[in-house]
């Protein structure tokens, strides 16, 4: 306790190095401690359902839609039956998203699944009221039952428990509540409102696929043992099942976290090495503020020693007083992270919402005590023992003149600037590439002009498609504002779709199981017209082409099926290997359109004139197209006042939320990269500073004996460049070294793009060169008279 007393009287005097001592700690233990939140949420906390740890995916893949990992009903009745590495497993249905829910407190579009009887309880999970569907219920022909959230039903029927047991009304059909699950279970990173049986759905051959499966692995059963025991079955199944199975297929087992953080993962480990850089940063950087400070206190650590004090009491004395600057900059540091995980948490895309979270929890705050103790220790016990490392003899009889400034103390605290400058560099770089990356995405063409473009989803219950869209889309056409529209089943950037395997006309038939894929696009007219996609070839959809057999094609589909032959008249079949063939027409080709993402390759698409019952309008605008909701409601419900709307969103906001994960991550990788740069810099400076202050005798002879101020501050300004360049060039090393992370975050550059070294390269001379002249030029303005006379 005395030593903690003094070392808080000894910081109030000097309030500078206090205050950016604190400041430097509380920013890196708040980024850091800010980042691990997020991958503790992401990577390491169990998820909320049963035996988590042995949850896993069952996926099957085909190369040409290595995206998906459904499989078909057949398939899964294999998997289910002919396994030994599973306790049980369960499937959901990707065909049905959301219902219509109607009755007298009016429409309303809720997300929905279809699910096997096996689902809840493979995950633990158990209705607060009520029960969940039973196997008997879960087959062709069963009752008509659903379960519904919490959520659904505090809102819309005011959490009566009377609810069960009655009839609610989906897609225009009774379903009869049976369960409500508890607060704030959904399975999806969109929150589900109901769940009803899968057997509605259960009815597919062969090739039909649409299921995703899940199991829980048997006790003692690896990943690796379920993978094998699944491609022996696979093996089998190529004989059994030719329309599912081919050399193109291949059966995935992954684990259930997989799910929702493949995506995240590369990005989350990315910033968690920036955070631990900027963490390592300030350690640099509190070390250096330290060892200046103990070399202002040369004299009085001698007295110590020549008084008896041994030197671990010393060292002892100034760790307890790093203690002090823990408590501070640890308060400090806590303080940014939870303000700093509320604000991330606030712009997380809602792909990057964690599927359960409580922010800062006892592993966070366990992980934050661990990184302040051993940041202030290590940052501390270097100095301390450089400090107290010289020789008693010697020190006093050099009369304490400048002991701080021998060859040894000045080498440390350049090895310490070094260091900061190469770490400085690396997260410059990184930043930088990921900051041209977003740039690059951002630019890259998608097909279709986004701006000013309402698009408003639907989902019919009753017949009429064709009808009900036709109407609205004429009444839309009036509007004064409107420009165009029209509709599609799948809207660019959705991330979804589905694809049909087509037959060339003409060409040879291919062997079974090998598929010609593309996907299947349903539009209205006007539709080429209201996103702009270009038509590059024969011409769109007319109204007379209203239920005959043509269709328009991607650019894409056209040099990926027909390279070098023009395909207008050209005709081709869908799913011709199940039912006989709809041989389409070739009338159009239009230009490539990202249907899944900016940063994916354009689809093999095929556009057809027809309407489904989900659809989504795209209305042109001539200007804010924000401004036509209302009209847009009205004339909606004026053609069907039943019918529910499920989101109204402008064009251009879907395309922003595509690249959001990007440009957060650029964001975040751009603000560590400027922190690692001012304390660098800082760094740089008050070495440079320090020893301009401890050389002033030095410099007033050098002035005495004839050296003019331009040979002064050409001297302490290499001095201070050449330890900025070996910075530099280390951390291009380094960054070089980080290749292979960064790649895996990079779109359209590449991580060793010989322009971005160099611009970094160039900031950092730029400002190492400022952060030597400013003391440079202070040591040149020295009075040689003054200088001789110090000391």
């Amino acid at each position: 306790m005395h030593d903690v007393r003094y070392g808080i009287r000894a910081l109030r005097k000097n309030p500078g190095f206090t205050a950016v001592a604190v400041l430097t700690l509380a920013l890196g233990i708040g980024v850091t401690t800010t980042i691990f939140t997020a991958a503790n949420d992401f990577l390491l906390r169990p998820l909320p359902f049963a035996n988590s740890d042995r949850l896993v995916m069952v996926k099957q893949y085909n190369r040409a839609l290595a995206q998906s990992g459904w499989t078909d009903p057949p398939t899964f009745k294999h998997w289910q039956e002919q396994n030994h590495v599973f306790e049980e497993i369960a499937a959901w249905s990707e065909v049905t998203r959301q219902f219509n829910l109607t009755g007298i407190e009016g429409p309303e579009r809720v997300p929905a699944m279809q699910v096997s009887s096996a689902f809840f309880r493979l995950l633990g999970v158990r209705p607060i009221l009520g029960r969940t569907p039973s196997a008997e219920e879960d087959r062709p022909g069963g009752n008509r039952v659903v379960v519904i959230s919490h959520s659904l039903w505090e809102t819309r029927y005011g959490g009566n428990a009377s609810i069960l047991g009655k009839a609610i009304i989906l897609d225009g059909k009774d379903y009869t509540v049976i369960g409500v699950l508890p607060t704030g279970f959904h399975f999806s990173t969109s929150p589900e409102e109901v769940w009803t049986p899968l057997a509605e759905t259960f009815d597919g051959g062969s090739g039909s696929f649409y299921l995703n499966a899940i199991a829980s692995l048997k006790p003692g059963v690896t990943l690796a043992q379920a993978q094998a025991d699944m491609e022996v079955i696979t093996a089998a199944l190529a004989q059994q099942l030719p329309d599912s199975w081919n050399g193109d297929q291949r059966v995935a087992v992954e684990s259930l976290r997989d799910r929702y953080v493949r995506d995240l993962r590369p990005a989350l480990l990315t910033l968690l090495v920036a955070a631990a850089l900027v963490l390592l940063i300030a350690c640099v950087n509190l070390a250096n503020l330290q060892v200046v400070r103990a070399a202002n206190r040369y004299k009085e650590i001698a007295l110590r020693r020549a008084l008896g004090a041994s030197r671990a009491r010393i060292i002892r004395q100034m760790l307890s007083e790093n203690s002090v600057l823990a408590l501070l900059g640890g308060s400090g540091g806590l303080l940014i992270a939870f303000a700093s995980v509320r604000a991330l948490y606030a712009v997380l895309p809602a792909g990057w919402q964690p599927i359960a979270r409580d922010g800062i929890d006892a592993a966070v705050l366990a992980f934050a005590l661990v990184t302040l103790l051993l940041t202030v220790f290590l940052s501390g016990m270097l100095p301390a023992w450089s400090a107290t490392g010289f020789d008693l003899n010697e020190g006093l009889k050099e009369g304490l003149r400048t002991p701080a400034a021998s060859i040894g103390r000045r080498s440390f605290r350049a090895a310490l600037v070094v260091g900061e400058i190469a770490l400085a560099t690396v997260l410059l770089t990184g930043a930088a590439l990921v900051m041209q990356s977003f740039v690059r995405l951002s630019a890259v063409s998608l097909g279709f002009d986004s701006e000013n473009v309402l698009t408003v989803d639907l989902a019919r219950t009753k017949q009429r498609e064709n009808a009900f869209y036709n109407e609205v889309l004429e009444r839309l056409s009036t509007l004064p504002q409107v420009r165009a529209a029209g509709a599609i089943n799948f809207k660019p950037l959705s991330g979804t779709g589905w694809n049909q395997d087509i037959s060339i006309e003409g060409r040879p038939p291919r062997p079974r199981g090998d598929f010609l894929w593309a996907a299947h696009r349903q539009v209205s007219l006007g539709y080429f017209r209201a996103m702009r996609i270009p038509l590059l070839k024969g011409r769109s959809f007319a109204p007379t082409d209203q239920g005959k057999n043509v269709a328009v094609i991607s650019e894409t589909m056209a040099r990926r099926y027909w390279p070098g032959e023009n395909p207008i008249g050209k005709r081709f079949g869908v799913n011709c290997s199940e039912t006989p063939c709809e041989w389409k027409s070739i009338v159009g080709v239009v230009g490539e359109v990202k249907e899944l993402s900016a940063a994916a390759e354009p689809v093999t698409a095929m556009y057809f004139l027809e309407t489904t019952s989900e659809m989504t309008l795209v209305i042109r605008a001539a200007e804010d197209p924000t401004n036509l909701i209302a009209d847009v409601r009205s004339i909606i419900h004026s053609v069907d006042p039943d019918q529910p709307i499920a989101a109204i969103r402008t064009m251009s906001n879907i395309v922003s939320e595509s690249v959001a994960p990007q440009r957060l991550t650029m964001l975040i990788a751009g603000l560590f990269a400027g922190l690692a740069l001012l304390l660098a810099m800082i760094g740089l400076y008050g070495v440079i500073s320090y020893s301009v202050a401890q050389r002033n005798h030095e410099f007033g002879i050098r002035m005495a004996v004839g050296a003019a101020k331009g040979d002064i501050l050409q001297l302490i300004v290499t001095q201070g460049f050449s330890l900025a360049m070996t910075g530099i060039v280390a951390g291009i090393v380094g960054s070089l070294a980080l290749r292979r992370i960064l790649a895996s975050l990079l779109f359209g550059i590449s991580p060793t793009d010989p322009l971005t070294f160099g611009a970094v390269a160039l900031l950092l001379v730029g400002v190492a060169l400022l952060a030597c002249y400013i003391p440079a030029r202070r040591a040149a303005a020295v009075d040689p008279m003054v200088a001789l006379r110090h000391e």
